[in-house]
C-alpha cells in the first residue's frame, strides 16, 4: 500500500501564502488578518469533512505551506470524546487503522471515572492518534494528527516532514536568540 499526502483542501505543500489565500476564498473562506501573521495564516468560514469548523491555521516556512490545523469543536464538551473517536474512525476508513492511538490519565484521573470532561480540562487527559506517510522525495515522513486539547478544542494537523523540520529549525533560531 503506497499511501500519502501531498498537502491539504487540494492545497499541495510548498505552495505560497498567496496561492492558499486565493484557494480558501474559493471555499468561503475568510481571511482572519488580524490574528494572522508572517509564518500563519488563518482562516473563518470553512467547512471541513462535513462539518463547521472553528477556524483553519496554514503554516509556513519561506513562504512555502508546510503544516495545516483544523479546530473543531463539539456542539456540547461532553460530546468531544465522541466527535474525536468519529473522526478518528473516518480517517482511519480514508487512510489506514493507526496503531498510534492514545487516551492517558494522570492521577487522580482514570479511564471510565465519570470525571473526563474535568480530566481534559485540567490537561490530564491526553487523546491523540498519528497517522504516518512515507515521502519518497524527502527525508522525514509526513503526518495526520488527531487530539483534543484542554480548551475542547478537537485539532486536526497535516504536515509535511522536510519543511516541518525547516519550520521547527527555524522557530527555535529565533526563540534561542534571547539566550
Amino acid at each position: 500500500m503506497n499511501l500519502k499526502i501531498n498537502g491539504f483542501l487540494n492545497i499541495s505543500f510548498g505552495e505560497n501564502k498567496e496561492s492558499v489565500i486565493k484557494k480558501i476564498n474559493e471555499r468561503n473562506g475568510i481571511l482572519d488578518s488580524q490574528n494572522s501573521t508572517e509564518e500563519s495564516l488563518i482562516f473563518n468560514n470553512i467547512n471541513f469533512a462535513g462539518r463547521e469548523t472553528s477556524f483553519l491555521a496554514f503554516h509556513f516556512i519561506n513562504d512555502q505551506f508546510c503544516r495545516a490545523m483544523v479546530f473543531l469543536k463539539a456542539n456540547l464538551e461532553s460530546k468531544t470524546v465522541n466527535l474525536y473517536k468519529e473522526i478518528k474512525y473516518e480517517i482511519n476508513e480514508r487512510f489506514y487503522k493507526t496503531r498510534q492511538d492514545f487516551e492517558n490519565y494522570e492521577a487522580p484521573f482514570e479511564q471510565n471515572d465519570g470525571y473526563i470532561d474535568t480530566a481534559i480540562s485540567l490537561g490530564k487527559a491526553n487523546f491523540s492518534s498519528f497517522w504516518s506517510f512515507k515521502n519518497e522525495q524527502a527525508k522525514e515522513d509526513d503526518f495526520i494528527s488527531l487530539k483534543i486539547n484542554e480548551n475542547f478544542y478537537i485539532i486536526i494537523t497535516y504536515e509535511n516532514g522536510d519543511l516541518m523540520d525547516k519550520y521547527e529549525s527555524n522557530r527555535k533560531k529565533n526563540n534561542y536568540q534571547d539566550y
